[in-house]
């Protein structure tokens, strides 16, 4: 009997996001006997759960398994168990995307170039049409300086593999601890205890934490003071882990030399919010993940997991 996948990944926000049916050519060559079913909306995949066995979805309730008796496995792009819910039974699994590495990879390193090399000073000496030779020094070359990135997996190695072809020293601090180095990265692997040590001597401090209670304002007032001076920070994980009060406190008592968030405590970020205007804070809207790549790598990864379960 053939298979029935379902699919709702419309984003109305984000269009780099919003797959359509010519998305899925690869799965229907790959796959000619599965039927694909679009959705417009998560309504409407909730209503046609019953006839799916799989289900590619932005989100999933918990008590929506219930509804589904014949699913054998939930897709997501999503990296994070922000909106697709556990099956609370344990039966169905969930297959999040792990494709994502590569694009914050990127977005990190133009991130650390965009105050490495001054770029807001310098577009602000361009736009008085002011001609300084000296606004980029003092500034060392990315190869003589050391990063650390907070939240080391998958992500994280592609960030200390990037961040390793131009030059710089990597630590990486995963909970899970392993000793010595990342053999694919050469990252140094640290424990969360080392931090404060590790935060003296970075250049970079790369936050990519998943959120949750545990991860709340982990990015301390206690923690910040002991940055090396003149350092930065971005985040790319989730914005409860680094608060808005403390990021400017931080800056404003000269902790650290400034801020890059993807992610912020509040998403939209408010228009009041102070970071918007603050010179040494460089405020993406949660867009590290915006390139044309994003969909054809999501479907990509979606025919060889689907092949455990059609082939």
């Amino acid at each position: 009997m053939p298979k029935a996948l379902h699919v709702w990944l419309k984003n109305e926000d984000v269009r780099a996001m919003s797959f359509e049916e010519r998305d899925f050519a690869p799965v229907r060559a790959a796959y000619p006997e599965l039927e694909i079913v679009h959705h417009e909306t998560p309504q409407e995949l909730k209503a046609a759960l019953p006839h799916a066995d799989f289900v590619d979805t932005w989100g999933i309730r918990p008590h929506w398994y219930e509804r589904a008796p014949n699913l054998r496995a939930v897709f997501t792009p999503a990296a994070g168990r922000d909106w697709v819910a556990v099956d609370p039974s344990g039966r169905v699994p969930i297959h999040m995307g792990t494709f994502h590495g590569p694009l914050i990879a990127e977005s990190m390193l133009g991130f650390i170039l965009h105050f490495n090399r001054r770029i807001p000073q310098m577009l602000e000496n361009e736009k008085h049409r002011q001609w300084d030779r000296n606004i980029q020094f003092p500034g060392a070359l990315l190869r003589n300086q050391h990063a650390i990135i907070v939240g080391y997996g998958a992500i994280g190695r592609h960030c200390a593999k990037l961040l390793a072809a131009v030059g710089m020293s990597v630590a990486a601090c995963q909970r899970s601890h392993l000793s010595g180095t990342d053999s694919e990265s050469g990252a140094r692997y640290c424990r969360p205890t080392d931090l404060p040590a590790e935060f003296a001597r970075a250049d970079h401090v790369v936050l990519l934490l998943p959120g949750g209670e545990e991860t709340r304002g982990f990015l301390s007032r206690e923690l910040l003071t002991h940055m090396k001076p003149g350092a930065y920070v971005y985040n790319f994980g989730r914005g409860t882990t680094s608060l808005e009060d403390d990021l400017l406190w931080a800056l404003g008592e000269g902790k650290i030399a400034g801020v890059g968030l993807d992610v912020t405590e509040a998403e939209p970020l408010g228009a009041d919010s102070k970071l918007w205007a603050h010179p040494q804070v460089f405020v993406h809207p949660h867009s590290s993940c915006v390139y044309d790549e994003y969909r054809p790598l999501h479907v990509e990864e979606l025919v060889e997991r689907l092949h455990t379960y059609v082939a």
